[in-house]
């Protein structure tokens, strides 16, 4: 079982610029959306094995992104990995017929899992993404980058 899940707490919550005055969440580039809103907490978790990063301050949106792009390279049978903004952490997704191994640059764990299960898990992240903050951020649900996401 592929678990992705994301919690906005600690220190850092109001860091990200999403709470700052004057901002108009409805027209925010893709790009500051990616890397400067929603820093967040990430899990990570495929079986057993736990790839979760080992810090905070992940911008929700960048790891959507990024992992939506590495869905698209597993699709076409390519080897790729999804960095953070904040780091230079790597995940790696080799495929492997219809499974992934996933493996990290900061967890000595790696673990396989079905293509499938890892893109329900990826759309199971973007739904609740998508529906907590647009329900948060009213604004937000307007911005038309969403829909790169819903494609």
């Amino acid at each position: 079982m592929v678990k992705i899940e994301y919690r906005r707490t600690g220190p850092y919550l109001d860091q990200g610029q999403e709470n700052r005055e004057g901002v108009d969440l409805a027209v925010i580039s893709r790009a500051d959306l990616r890397w400067h809103y929603f820093l967040s907490d990430l899990t990570f978790t495929i079986d057993e094995a736990e790839l979760s990063p080992p810090w905070s301050w992940t911008p929700v949106f960048d790891f959507l992104w990024s992992m939506k792009g590495a869905l698209e390279h597993l699709e076409r049978g390519e080897r790729t990995t999804i960095g953070f903004t904040e780091n230079a952490e790597l995940i790696s997704l080799l495929p492997e017929g219809e499974e992934v191994r996933v493996s990290c640059t900061y967890a000595t764990t790696e673990a396989v899992c079905g293509r499938a299960d890892l893109k329900d898990a990826w759309l199971a992240l973007r739904e609740a993404v998508l529906t907590q903050l647009s329900g948060e951020y009213p604004r937000l649900a307007a911005n038309p980058v969403l829909a790169e996401l819903r494609l």
